[in-house]
């Protein structure tokens, strides 16, 4: 038997007896059933009766880490970044906690906790584990956030030439948020997530700042014509060729000898063929994995429907933990 407060001293004085019962730690879909279950039926937080609703507690997790306080990793050459296995097992371990996590956060809805900047209710994960659940932008800012921070772990990067984004847009361009990111002027490629409010649809974009262009990569063509999505995103063509002006990128920019053509041209953006969803809230998540995927050169093979229930999962076991993982 297994009690709630084993998720740490930060659950003191939580007694929830938790047992794994006839779970399948080896089985992704069978965690995620039970999961659902314990987040997404009616009677999630009621078990005995209606709840009052009570001051909620908030359980610091981890913190945000900058760059210059990591410790970085010397790891051997085959679990480097360009041999990560997108597919690989996720540790028992985590697995347990997470549903321990889950558990407690059933019997207990005034538990709050509290991911670097992120606040999380029972509804963050409630959604995260849900096959088609929606990912709101905390969901996939948190995942960029490992994921640069697993870049800057590596002791010797060999594809270092990418950043991210994530809501605040412009503090991102001075290299001054996100957490482990990298100053634009230092960069070659940027990723970043992008809302098409009108659909509520998430697609992933990279700018090429060498190239001079634009690369989206959409989940669901089929939901918006390409000629739209252009036209949605336009307005990016003209204002990043001139925000990188503004730095001064194309004058004292690490790569500003090796740019292709006339940056104060409006950029092309180009609608990459990608993987495609087979359902209607997987977008988040492929948005992610296009990111992490592409950001260390491996094929996007994976990026299919039938492997998102295992990298929602995957999410959820790498935010609990802190950390993305290195293989």
């Amino acid at each position: 038997m297994l009690l709630g407060d084993d998720i740490g001293a930060r659950t003191e004085g939580t007694k929830v007896e938790f047992t794994l019962g006839d779970i399948d730690l080896d089985q992704p879909t069978a965690v995620l059933s039970q999961l659902n279950v314990w987040l997404n039926n009616e009677g999630k937080a009621v078990e005995q009766g209606v709840q009052l609703r009570k001051r909620k507690r908030i359980i610091h997790m981890w913190k945000i880490i900058k760059a210059s306080e990591l410790v970085q990793k010397n790891l051997p050459e085959t679990t480097r970044l360009r041999m990560l296995d997108p597919m690989k097992a996720i540790p028992h371990d985590d697995m347990v906690k997470l549903l321990k996590l889950c558990w407690e956060l059933r019997h207990n809805p005034n538990l709050v906790m509290q991911f670097g900047n992120v606040e999380t209710e029972i509804e963050f994960f409630a959604s995260l584990v849900k096959a088609d659940g929606w990912l709101k932008g905390n969901h996939i800012d948190l995942g960029l956030y490992l994921i640069r921070k697993r870049q800057h772990e590596l002791e010797e990067v060999e594809i270092s030439d990418w950043t991210t984004t994530n809501k605040q847009f412009m503090n991102v361009v001075n290299g001054k948020v996100p957490a482990c990111g990298m100053d634009w002027q230092n960069a070659y490629k940027v990723y970043a997530r992008c809302m098409l409010t009108k659909y509520k649809h998430w697609v992933a974009v990279m700018i090429d700042m060498v190239n001079c262009e634009i690369k989206v990569y959409d989940s669901m063509v089929s939901l918006i014509p390409d000629e739209i999505l252009k036209e949605e995103l336009a307005p990016l063509s003209i204002t990043i060729p001139n925000l990188l002006n503004t730095i001064d990128f194309y004058e004292e920019g690490v790569y500003e000898s090796d740019c292709s053509r006339d940056w104060w041209c409006p950029w092309p953006i180009e609608c990459v063929d990608v993987p495609q969803q087979s359902n209607q809230g997987d977008c988040g998540m492929f948005v992610l994995k296009y990111i992490e995927l592409l950001s260390a050169e491996i094929p996007l093979a994976t990026c299919t429907s039938q492997n998102m229930p295992f990298f929602r999962l995957k999410l959820a076991a790498e935010i609990l933990w802190g950390d993305a993982y290195m293989a």
